[in-house]
């Protein structure tokens, strides 16, 4: 695609030019603290009624007129070389399933209704590969501007939750430069009084839905190498949203999530300032973030996860005193964790699981515990809690290595262990908490 084209042509008084790469790319591709970046998925093992309406739906806060109104043509998303050929070699057999290709009499609601059945059973490598098929197709026109940006987010999601995240990035940077003027339209008022346009006048508006833009400024810094390009472009992000929460047409419901949208950043900001190694510059940013009463539960934990990664435990201690408490039991034994005091933290985290309100925190107790455990050497403890919760609960990512890594610590036949486990994973049933196409990798296979 020719980056000098008019349609991607640079808005510079809205964007803040990103310097150029000194380093290669991020040391870590994937984001443990990353929340909107991952699919919205239905948990139900009904998946029957699946329509694909839901895939014009990516952010409730979108312009309602884009495809109506807007003559864009993206058919630099359409392109087959855009994306990577997918296979299934570092799956193990037992978890593999059939990729499912489009055929000459579907129509583009039955493709999406599929694909919205793959998500909801959780197998997202198959859905990465749906989606890349419909959006080569014929089925797809390239003025159709929502369904090609879900369909686009649903690719780069898939990719970064089965294990493929460096393809992710690789397929991200199709977009160009999401801060051109191609990506903004004016959305104008419905009415023709002059002096209601002149109170409320017309405002810029971003195409691509915020979860997308998210997803895509974290995989466009992996791909184009460049970690500043990826602190740029949360700026900018930032600076969209703070234009956003001032509109005086907004219904307080939607401020509200463009407040906590500007949270989100803030916190995404010091995560790539943590992978870059600036641990100065992420604990400012930390200390500058609004830690209120209001803070929500997953908020205070991710923001104490960036302190404890930072090594400021002193600050995680005083953040675990400024709400009630109610949401800060972790903190106590996290703390004993990161001091060494894993003794304390297993007697922590075992008074936690008599808590009765902890009933919905008990999978991510137990296997804190278990870890506890094995560096306290007791190895047979933490194998039989793991054991316990891959038995009573949906398996995932963690959990499955954690308990490949006992297996290697504890026996001489961890081979013969670690192949069985591939099969219990197999004959859980899906729900779409999780991934299902689950590499070796996860198995330490």
């Amino acid at each position: 695609m020719d980056p000098t084209s008019p349609k991607h042509a640079r808005n510079i008084s809205r964007s803040l030019r990103p310097r150029s790469s000194t380093k290669g790319p991020l040391d870590a591709p994937n984001d443990p603290l990353d929340t909107d970046a991952t699919l919205e998925i239905r948990s139900t093992a009904d998946f029957s009624n699946y329509t694909g309406a839901s895939f014009v739906e990516l952010d409730p806060l979108a312009p309602d007129d884009l495809p109506q109104t807007l003559g864009k043509d993206l058919s630099f998303l359409l392109r087959y070389d855009v994306y990577h050929s997918l296979s299934q070699v570092d799956i193990p057999h037992a978890l593999r399933a059939e990729f499912v290709g489009l055929t000459s009499e579907e129509s583009l609601t039955s493709c999406l209704s599929t694909l919205e059945k793959l998500l909801a059973e959780g197998h997202f490598l198959l859905a990465a590969y749906l989606s890349s098929a419909i959006l080569t197709s014929s089925l797809i026109q390239p003025t159709e501007i929502k369904i090609i940006f879900a369909l686009f987010y649903t690719r780069l999601a898939c990719l970064e939750l089965s294990g493929n995240a460096l393809l992710a990035s690789q397929e991200s940077k199709a977009l160009e430069d999401l801060s051109s003027t191609f990506y903004y339209t004016e959305q104008t008022s419905e009415t023709t009084d002059t002096e209601n346009e002149q109170k409320h006048p017309s405002q810029t508006r971003h195409i691509v839905p915020w979860p997308l833009r998210v997803l895509a400024v974290r995989l466009q810094s992996i791909g184009f190498g460049d970690s500043r390009r990826g602190i740029s472009g949360l700026y900018e992000l930032g600076l969209d949203a703070r234009t956003e929460i001032m509109r005086s047409d907004l219904s307080p419901s939607e401020r509200d999530i463009w407040r906590e949208r500007l949270t989100d950043l803030g916190i995404r900001t010091v995560n790539a300032l943590v992978e870059m190694g600036d641990l100065s510059a992420a604990r400012r940013s930390l200390q500058s973030l609004q830690t209120s009463g209001s803070t929500n539960k997953t908020n205070k934990m991710r923001k104490a996860l960036l302190l404890f990664l930072i090594g400021d435990t002193d600050a995680v201690k005083q953040l675990s005193t400024e709400s009630d408490g109610t949401d800060n039991d972790a903190f106590k034994p996290l703390l004993s964790m990161a001091e060494g005091r894993y003794d304390d933290a297993v007697t922590e985290w075992r008074a936690l699981l008599e808590d009765p309100s902890k009933v919905s925190d008990a999978a991510m107790i137990n296997q804190n515990l278990a870890v506890c455990l094995l560096y306290t050497g007791r190895l047979n403890e933490a194998r039989q809690i793991l054991e316990s919760m891959m038995q009573d609960n949906q398996p995932f990512g963690s959990l499955i290595f954690n308990l490949s890594t006992v297996y290697e610590l504890s026996s001489d036949k961890s081979g013969t262990l670690k192949t069985q486990l591939v099969d219990i994973v197999a004959k859980k049933p899906t729900t779409g908490h999780v991934n299902v196409d689950r590499p070796n990798a996860d198995f330490k296979l």
